[in-house]
């Protein structure tokens, strides 16, 4: 049966996942309960004649062979994801994931992003005659039923166990040979009592005083405290990153481990239908000796996925997510690279594969600095950090903050656009973070790595008008001693080498960040005199360059509007 067909009797419920919901539902009564209609909860939600509709066409569906059925459902519920935007796992990436599980005997599925992959591996293990014993756990008592539906309409009603709850609440170490674990992305866990002692003893916390836990450090903590087989682990990158709070333990224990495997990055669109967030898959195996390195890898290599339709990435069919995570020889560096330890240690127990795999531009910083006295930019710069100052109705003065868009192509820091009106009183707060010529600004937040000079003639100390930073940015002001001239910090910073090697220093979940600590031990080298005295005359050249640029330009427009038919529709002065 065609989905298109089921799609278009569904568009009678008031929207796709509620119609699809009761078409299983229905459909699933006709293989187990045969209760009249009028007697399902799900039917009363849309018209009779529409629950007759929907019968009619599960019957069609139960005349059609098993995986012609399951192909069926699949497609249903990837419309379903689109329409709704719920984290449904790509077909692509389900398969893989199934690939990874491989033949093992006893598989448990936890939290809901993780039923696709469940119900493929429970659809591949039948077709294969293996009877691994599978659970599912969720939180949500309606995928439950939906899952349980789903079994029922494939004839595989009793291959999962399906359980509701949330995936770390468990009260023993699991059997299982391997784990999938789908947490929910960022959501603040404010139930302990779901939480086992020994997980929150892992994080040195005592219930009652679990602070601000968020579910991804929570599923880390769980697979290190209370698993024993495999585990096959999606997180952000920000759980791999941030240094708050429990998180960094999370990270040490994860190591200490000696489990964790590899840690594998996905960007944006690959794992899920309607999520834009770049993703961790993180891999822990059985406790069998200790481990020297980690592997980090990249999913987003042209290797092993391309760009599709709308720029999102693709799986390639021929990648084997399986082999790149059990340590098989990649000659790209870019592609897959084991680290050890001691280097991960040494960047704070960040675990994000572009803080690894950019070694090309890395090793020609290196390079570089072999050539030069170095020192870390906190030798060589005050950091001042701007705060955030609202905006008053009423005020009196005027505050421009700059922002990345407002950089210029010469390298300067344009008028900021953003004007926020303040009083007296936030003006004299905003004192410190005034900018002033000679200052370099460095985006920290967002765009990072967005770097730019600020110009001569900017508006003085006490002006009604003068020019901040926004938060976005980091006001690098050299030290008075000893410090780095702007030029030639600006020059380093905004070389596309350095700035891919800045870039594979941040981290967060959707908006990147830098951390503090990274900034400021930045390796700086430090140009001569003479060094110095060429890079100024090379950076004027520039700008007179592109001061001829613009004169062109200008030559280009005004000889355009002289000509028909601008010159008879520009508007009269």
């Amino acid at each position: 049966m065609k989905t298109q067909e089921i799609l278009t009797q569904l568009r009678f419920a008031r929207n796709l996942p509620e119609g699809l919901f009761v078409f299983l539902e229905i459909t699933a009564n006709l293989v187990e309960a045969k209760r009249p209609l009028e007697e399902l909860n799900s039917a009363s939600a849309v018209r009779s004649e529409v629950a007759q509709i929907l019968e009619g066409v599960g019957r069609a569906l139960l005349g059609t062979p098993r995986q012609e059925r399951y192909r069926t459902l699949s497609e249903l519920m990837d419309a379903a994801a689109d329409h709704h935007g719920d984290g449904w796992v790509r077909p692509e990436a389900s398969k893989k994931i199934v690939e990874m599980i491989g033949d093992a005997a006893s598989v448990r599925f936890s939290y809901p992003w993780s039923m696709r992959p469940c119900l493929d591996y429970t659809m591949a293990s039948d077709l294969s005659n293996r009877p691994p014993e599978i659970n599912f756990v969720t939180p949500n008592a309606e995928q439950a039923r939906i899952l349980g539906n789903i079994l029922s309409i494939l004839d595989l009603g009793g291959a999962v166990t399906i359980e509701t709850g949330w995936g770390w609440d468990r009260r023993e170490v699991s059997s299982a040979a391997v784990e999938v674990m789908f947490p929910p992305f960022g959501m603040t866990v404010k139930d302990d009592d779901t939480i086992p002692e020994r997980t929150l003893a892992t994080l040195g916390l005592e219930r009652g005083k679990i602070g601000r836990m968020l579910s991804e450090t929570l599923a880390i903590a769980d697979a290190t405290a209370m698993t024993l087989g495999r585990v096959i682990l999606l997180t952000t990158t920000g759980a791999m990153f941030r240094m708050v709070g429990s998180e960094t333990v999370a990270r040490d224990n994860l190591m200490r481990s000696d489990r964790l495997q590899a840690i594998m990055g996905m960007p944006s669109g690959m794992m899920f239908t309607a999520t834009a967030i770049p993703t961790l898959l993180v891999t822990l195996s059985t406790t069998v000796a200790k481990r020297d390195t980690v592997r980090f890898v990249d999913l987003g290599h042209d290797l092993v996925s391309s760009k599709g339709r709308r720029g999102r990435f693709e799986i390639l069919p021929e990648a084997a997510w399986l082999d790149l995570a059990s340590g098989a020889k990649v000659e790209d560096r870019a592609l897959a690279r084991d680290v050890s330890i001691e280097e991960i240690r040494e960047n704070n127990l960040v675990l994000t594969p572009n803080r690894y795999l950019s070694t090309g531009a890395r090793e020609r910083i290196d390079t570089l600095l072999e050539k030069h006295d170095v020192a870390p930019l906190e030798d060589l710069v005050e950091f001042i950090r701007p705060l955030s100052i609202s905006n008053d109705e009423d005020g009196e003065l005027t505050l421009l903050e700059a922002m990345p868009a407002d950089i210029g192509p010469d390298g300067f820091i344009g008028k900021p656009k953003r004007a926020v009106r303040v009083s007296p009183a936030k003006y004299n707060k905003a004192r410190n973070q005034r900018l002033i010529p000679g200052d370099v600004l460095i985006a920290v937040k967002g765009t990072i790595g967005s770097v730019a000079l600020v110009p001569e003639g900017i508006p003085a100390e006490n002006a009604e008008t003068i020019w901040t930073a926004g938060q976005s940015m980091m006001i690098l002001r050299a030290a008075r001693r000893g410090g780095i001239a702007a030029l030639a910090l600006y020059e380093y910073l905004s070389d596309p080498t350095v700035q891919e090697h800045i870039q594979s220093l941040a981290g967060g979940a959707v908006i990147q960040s830098i951390g503090m600590k990274d900034l400021k031990a930045l390796p700086i080298p430090l140009p001569d005199p003479d060094t110095l005295t060429e890079l100024r005359r090379g950076f004027q050249r520039r700008q007179d360059i592109l001061a001829q640029i613009e004169d062109l330009q200008k030559q280009l427009e005004d000889d355009r509007d002289a000509c028909w038919p601008h010159r008879e529709l520009r508007p009269t002065e």
